[in-house]
This record gives structure tokens, sequence and C-alpha cells, in this order.
């Protein structure tokens, strides 16, 4: 078979490797600052890192095919697919932290077509070129405490680097182990495996359909990876009975370009589960990371949340310190913060990634079961944090610790520019001919209220929310929970938009729906200082133009 990606090959395609377990945004994240001996290369693996060492290649990947293929041998990414040993073009690779899929062990892969190379990105998944192929298999242990018992492979998921842009694919092997089939509509398993300390325990794994595994993958409109970042693949591995460094191991072979000569200034994740890797704020952090980050992130599918739970975010309120929930629903299930510290029981976030139950359980994909090692990690993490006193304050009694922010002229600029570029609120709110309906018109809010009202309207948004502008949760039968405020309804559909999108809902996909009392508009407290504050509203009594609309 000749080794080669084709465009238009009628017949094998080779289908983009899916990732659920890696998290997105790594720009900081722990550089390797102390060397390490596990983790330095060798003097002698240094050497040979200018040294191309060319692969040959069994694998044909079409990239302007119109559908994946049906099974996963069709690929040729294995030389031997029953018992997974890969194509020689087929390289394995490791992560330092993985993200939790119902307790089970996951293994990857990647392949890079002849003669191209992966981009090396400090921060972000790498850029891959066209052809490429990630894909990582999915394994259950028979018993988490005896390894020698073997596992089950259940799932392979491959994400594709095709002419139009990345495609996720699960594959849901057979009973006989021999071949794995295209899953479009997803699949359940029934499962039962024995934790590493208890009685065995049966669940339903659930494997993703095609278009599940977008709410992932997805940010900006833009499919892409979200686990192969610099921080996630720097590591030491064992290959050729040799340590050595993954990333110089993939430079070694050709497929990695503008790795830095430095190899300090590379970020590095920490291993979450490895007690000695880090402390433990920054273990909690790595496992928020992989498994929350992906949606919780400026770009990504959750960002309307405000909550950035990205490894290198270091401002507390935007990891969730204090921060209040966005139209709460079921998920923060009458608890005001996500992080209170000292108090992980009145912590919303540790009630989602400890719960189940759809609507509430975080991720919401993934997973049908608790990971009590990681849950008992940010409990540790949240009950070992000093309290901010000024923090804690701004967050409880917001208009006392702003109250001085009415006072004084502001700076009309700076606040101009707070509201159309810093905190884009313009996104929501309308001011005469620009921005968005999902918040009410303030083309002339200077003129009808007064300086109360707006300190009010930006720290403290959920005490008086407008009329007609009330949030609305729906939770959908598949789990999905919808927020915003409602555009339009009618018997049959109901379509509601938030910052970022309009949905339409049917309303017999409706599992529940309640009007939250708090605001889709997250307050801004702690997020600004008072004289940020000052100049907003500032800014805000400037706006006279006469409107038809309700404030």
């Amino acid at each position: 078979m000749r080794t080669r990606t084709t465009r238009g090959f009628g017949g094998l395609l080779i289908t983009v490797l899916l990732f659920s377990w890696g998290c997105q945004q790594q720009s900081n994240i722990e550089s390797v600052s102390q060397p390490d001996a596990s983790s330095q290369v060798s003097e002698s693996s240094e050497a040979e890192s200018s040294k191309v060492v060319p692969l040959a290649v069994t694998v044909q990947v079409d990239v302007d095919a119109r559908r994946p293929a049906m099974t996963l041998s069709e690929y040729g990414l294995f030389s031997d697919l029953s018992r997974q040993v890969p194509a020689t073009a087929v390289i394995p690779y490791e992560m330092n932290s993985h993200s939790f899929l119902d307790h089970a062990s996951q293994q990857g892969f990647v392949y890079v077509p002849p003669g191209e190379t992966i981009q090396y990105r400090s921060d972000g998944p790498f850029e891959f070129p066209l052809g490429t192929v990630l894909i990582q298999n999915i394994r259950f242990p028979h018993d988490e405490s005896d390894a020698s018992k073997g596992e089950r492979l259940v799932e392979t998921r491959l994400l594709i680097h095709k002419t139009k842009g990345w495609t996720a694919v699960p594959y849901r092997w057979n009973k006989d182990g021999t071949d794995a089939d295209r899953c479009v509509i997803g699949e359940k398993t029934e499962m039962t495996i024995t934790p590493g300390s208890g009685d065995p325990h049966s669940f339903t794994y659930v494997t993703p359909n095609m278009n599940e595994c977008k709410r992932c993958h997805v940010n900006e409109d833009v499919m892409r990876p979200i686990g192969v970042t610099a921080a996630n693949l720097n590591r030491p591995i064992e290959t050729d009975s040799a340590v050595r460094n993954q990333l110089v191991h993939w430079q070694q072979h050709g497929i990695l370009k503008d790795l830095p000569e430095d190899r300090q200034t590379i970020p590095r994740l920490p291993d979450w589960q490895n007690e000695s890797a880090a402390t433990v704020e920054r273990r909690a952090r790595s496992w928020l990371d992989v498994n929350c980050s992906h949606c919780h992130n400026p770009r990504g599918a959750a960002s309307t949340s405000g909550l950035d739970l990205t490894f290198e975010q270091d401002q507390a309120v935007r990891f969730g310190v204090y921060k209040p929930p966005v139209a709460a629903g079921r998920g923060s299930q009458g608890l005001k913060f996500s992080i209170v510290p000292q108090r992980p029981d009145e912590s919303f976030l540790v009630r989602r990634i400890a719960s189940t139950e759809l609507g509430i359980m975080m991720p919401p994909l993934g997973r049908s079961t608790v990971q009590h090692a990681g849950v008992e990690l940010i409990r540790k993490w949240i009950s070992g944090m000093e309290i901010d006193e000024a923090l804690a304050e701004a967050a409880l009694n917001p208009m006392k610790a702003y109250k001085d922010a009415i006072n004084g002229e502001g700076n009309t600029k700076r606040g101009e520019e707070l509201f159309h570029k810093v905190h884009k609120c313009i996104t929501c709110h309308r001011v005469e001919n620009e921005g968005g309906s999902i918040g009410p018109n303030l083309s002339d809010v200077g003129k009808r209220t007064k300086r109360e009202y707006l300190l009010e309207s930006i720290v403290a948004p959920s005490d008086k929310i407008v009329k007609g502008y009330e949030t609305q949760v729906v939770v959908l039968a598949d789990g999905r929970v919808i927020t915003g405020t409602i555009q339009s309804e009618d018997e049959y559909e109901l379509v509601i938009a938030d910052a970022r999108n309009e949905h339409k809902v049917v309303k017999d996909e409706i599992d529940d729906r309640v009007t939250s009392d708090v605001s889709t508009m997250p307050t801004l407290a702690n997020l600004l200082t008072v004289d940020d504050v000052r100049n907003l509203i500032a800014y805000l009594t400037t706006l006279q133009t006469t409107t038809n609309q309700q404030p």
C-alpha cells in the first residue's frame, strides 16, 4: 500500500481524532523552573534533536472526504489493529493530566502526513497540518486496584484535520475486539468496574455522537483540538530504552518545528494525581483546567458564565472565588458563590462536579459517574484558601464597597473604553445604532436614571431586574442547559438568546424551565476598581439620546 495524504480519494478516508480529555488555553502554565532528572533530556538526546528521523507511512487520509470511514480499520492507523500496534508513522504520546471519563484510561496517538510538521505554540493547542489525525483510545479496567486483570477497549475517538476543518468521529469496538464501527448517533455500554477501594460498581458509559463532540471542541464557532498543548505534552517519556523529553522526541522525528532552545521556557501542567508534583492549589487548578476549561475560557462555549478555569487565570474572582452565578438555575442549587474560601459545602462548584444529575452536573458530557479523588482535591484546595477580606466585602456588600464611585466626575473616555472594549457591555446593550438586544437599551440611560441606579446595575445587577429582561433557564431532555432572555415564543417554539448565541428550542424537548432571580448580566464587583466604576458611571451619564424602549 502506498502511503500518502489524498484529496478526493474515493476509498479510504482518514478521520480526525477526537480528544475529550484536554484543556485549553494554558499560556502561563507552570514553566519548568528547576532541573528534574526525570524530565530533563540527556546530552546525547539533545545532540540528536537536530537529526530528522524519516518515518515510513502506511496511512492514507482523504482530506476532502464527505463522510468518515465506516470502520476504524479502513484508515490503516495500526499495523495490527486488534493488538493496537500503531503504523510506523503513528506516534504514541502521553499527557501530564487527563480529564475524567468514567474511570477510563486514555491512550493517545498522533499521525502527521509525510513532509508536514506541527507548529509549536506556547499557549493553546499546537497548529497541526492538513491531514493530521489525533487518536484517543478509551479503555476500562476490570479492577482499578489490580492492573493484572487487564482492560477492555471500548471506544476510539479520532480528530481529523480536513480541508474544511477538524472533524471528530467516535468509533465503538465490537465484542471480539477486532475492529470498531463509526458511531454516528451515540451508543450506550453497560460497564461494571471495581474501584481501587470498594465494591464492583455498575454504570452506563455513553459514547457521544458526532454532534456532541462539537460541544467540547468548538470555540468561537471553530472546531479544534483541546488537549494537545505544550504544557500538557511537556514531559519525560521512555522511548528506545531511553528517557527523553516528549517534545524533543517529536522534533527529532521531524514532526514538530520551532521548539524553543531554552527548554525551561516551555510551560508545563502538573499531574494533578501526583501529590509530589505541585502544591494542592496548582494540582486543583490543573484538574479544573483539563476537565472544565475547554468550555470555561474567554472564548469557550461557557464564556457567558464569566468563569475562566484555565490554569493560567490568576484573578481569583475569574476562577470562581466569591463569584456569583449568572442566570442561576438548578446548577447553583441556591448557593451564592462558585467558591467560598474555607467552605467547600457552600461552594456550588463543588456541588456541580460531585453531581450526576442532568442540568446540575459539570462537565455535562463525558461522564455518568463521579471522580471522587478530583472532588476531594477541589474540596481540600477550597478548605485551605486564605480569606481575602476586601474581596469578600465587595462580593457580599457591593453597594457599600463601591459607594464612593458615585462621587466625583470620573474619566468619561476611560469609562467608554471599559464599556465598549474591555468588558464589551455593548454586546448585550444597545447604544443608539450599535449593540445587542439581550439587555436593556442604554441610549438615554443618563437622562432617565440616577447615579445610584447605575452603580447598582454595575455591581449588583440582580437586585433589580428590568421587566421583560428576566432570565430564563431551560433544561432540555438531553441534559443541555440554555440560559438567556426570551426573544420570541409561540405554542411550539421558544427563542432564547444570550450574549453569544440565539437558540430555537422546541417546547416538547424541554424538561424543565424556570425564571431565575439572577440577572444574565454578571456583576462587575471585584472585576473593577472604585475608580473604574466611577469612570463607567461618568460615561453612562453622557448617554442622552431619546429612545422609545424601556430602560
